[in-house]
């Protein structure tokens, strides 16, 4: 499995696998476009045998980083494919000097926020009705240790 950085070549894979792993929320496209092009964009997947198998998408601004999704296609769930994923994120935020990580997770997404617990972060709020079907967001943040001081 290879690590990469995806960018615009990687746009219909990534849509495809924001629908397989979002259905009633996934990014559109049109936004997964704009995201891979914005600046301070963090864009990673794994690849096997030239297919996109899992991707985390997020952005660093100055030294705060929000990762918007982590999706792993169905077939590989349950493998530790997002773990390794996040873990590759979040080094990627380090080595761009960031020093915290936010995100939102559904209230009902369990396993995410088992990894996300695992990883570090912590549950700093909630979202009331954030998703488009009314299902709340929770909200959680890692402050990272970078040793930059």
């Amino acid at each position: 499995m290879e690590v990469i950085r995806l960018d615009g070549r990687h746009l219909r894979e990534m849509a495809d696998l924001e629908q397989l792993c979002f259905p009633s929320d996934p990014w559109p496209a049109l936004l997964l476009a704009s995201a891979l092009g914005g600046e301070g964009v963090l864009a990673l997947g794994f690849c096997r045998e030239g297919r996109l198998w899992a991707a985390a998408l997020g952005r660093l601004a100055a030294d705060e980083a929000e990762l918007h999704s982590i999706a792993v296609h169905p077939a590989r769930q349950g493998e530790g494919w997002g773990r390794r994923l996040l873990l590759e994120f979040l080094a990627e935020v380090r080595a761009r000097q960031g020093r915290v990580v936010w995100l939102e997770v559904r209230a009902s997404n369990e396993p995410a926020q088992r990894l996300y617990h695992r990883a570090g972060f912590t549950a700093t709020g909630r979202r009331p009705r954030y998703y488009s079907d009314g299902e709340d967001a929770l909200l959680f943040c890692l402050k990272l240790d970078n040793d930059l001081d």
